[in-house]
């Protein structure tokens, strides 16, 4: 199911950048202005590279700013892991209690005797 929702999502966005590509693929001059500098690349190929660089930047600011909840989760993981080990050693080291197997010894008495 999920293979088939990866390719309803991925195949029409090739099929639109693929569109994009062969409608755009004028040159355009990308000049670098505090640099005697300038490229030549098909429009296309600008765009979909700024687009690209602006997923980079965006998906780098939002790794580096969920940090402090990663760390955060790793420390509780441990956390737990230590309190399993624990609670483990716990069970292995106590024997459970016996039980009783006498009326007496559970505390029960008998009822109608005729005494008070």
């Amino acid at each position: 199911m999920t293979r088939f929702l990866f390719w309803l999502m991925v195949l029409p966005l090739a099929v639109l950048m693929a569109l994009f590509g062969i409608k755009n693929s004028q040159i355009a001059s990308l000049n670098l202005d505090p640099f005697p500098y300038t490229l030549e690349f098909p429009l296309f190929a600008l765009v979909l590279g700024a687009v690209l660089v602006g997923v980079m930047v965006g998906g780098t600011s939002t790794w580096l700013s969920q940090g402090r909840w990663r760390r955060k989760a790793r420390g509780l993981n441990r956390r737990v892991r230590q309190l399993e080990h624990e609670l483990e050693d716990v069970r292995t080291r106590s024997t459970p209690p016996a039980l009783p197997t006498s009326a007496h010894e559970r505390g029960w008495r008998r009822h109608g005797t005729g005494s008070v």
